[in-house]
């Protein structure tokens, strides 16, 4: 792999990261799968810490096998202290080589992101001239991918609780602007929709949950996790 090739690799990875985020993808997954496949890697896991200050694998290459194991490593392994790529052995992964921040020690716990990879025979020197010609465009890139798998994980989160409350997507809408502190006229102007609907929507919303109050209402959209808080 030439440098020229490694470039490349770097560019098209970003792009396809990009376009993953705006499509709505899985972006996590595809940059952990295109950097291990990109330098021979036999597997990989990209990883995070959760609310819970817990570890937790938001991808995985090729498979989960190995993803705990190598996920462990690259929380635990430490990090040198002048920059975010790491390397070490291990007696059955073999080369491991960690890209990003010290997570224990980073403020945005949600947004802070590791990518392992290993390889038993060790990496290739072109491959870890790809490390290290694509740390800094990773640590760049990895807060947008984390900031998008986690819009959509409350996306979907919010979608299943509204259909367990059947609740549907325009009194969800509703909602959301009543959480915001808008009177239903103002709603109904936001949304294109007379007040008489808007307070259909309301009427409706209160009895699926069952309260008889805006307040609480909201208070328990939030815990829900259905509006944003």
């Amino acid at each position: 792999m030439t440098r020229q090739d490694r470039a490349i690799t770097i560019v098209e990875l970003i792009t396809h990261a990009m376009a993953a985020i705006d499509g709505g993808e899985q972006a996590e997954q595809l940059v952990c799968g295109t950097l291990a496949k990109a330098s021979g890697a036999e597997s990989g896991v990209l990883i995070g810490l959760d609310v819970g200050h817990r570890l937790h694998v938001h991808a995985s290459w090729p498979d989960q096998r190995r993803a705990g194991v190598l996920a462990e490593v690259a929380l635990h392994g430490g990090r040198h202290p002048e920059g975010h790529l790491h390397l070490a052995q291990h007696p059955v992964l073999g080369e491991i080589v960690t890209i990003g921040p010290d997570l224990e020690q980073h403020q945005n716990h949600e947004q802070a992101r590791v990518l392992a990879l290993a390889r038993r025979g060790g990496f290739s020197p072109d491959a870890h001239a790809l490390f290290a010609e694509a740390t800094a465009p990773l640590l760049l890139l990895m807060p947008h991918v984390a900031e998008a798998c986690l819009r959509a994980q409350h996306a979907r989160s919010a979608a299943d609780a509204a259909a367990a409350l059947n609740l549907t997507a325009r009194e969800v809408e509703v909602l959301q602007l009543l959480s915001e502190g808008l009177l239903a006229r103002t709603i109904a102007a936001r949304l294109g929709l007379s007040p008489r609907t808007v307070h259909k929507h309301l009427s409706n919303v209160y009895s699926k949950l069952g309260v008889h109050d805006r307040l609480v209402a909201v208070s328990i959209a939030r815990a829900q996790g259905l509006i944003a808080a």
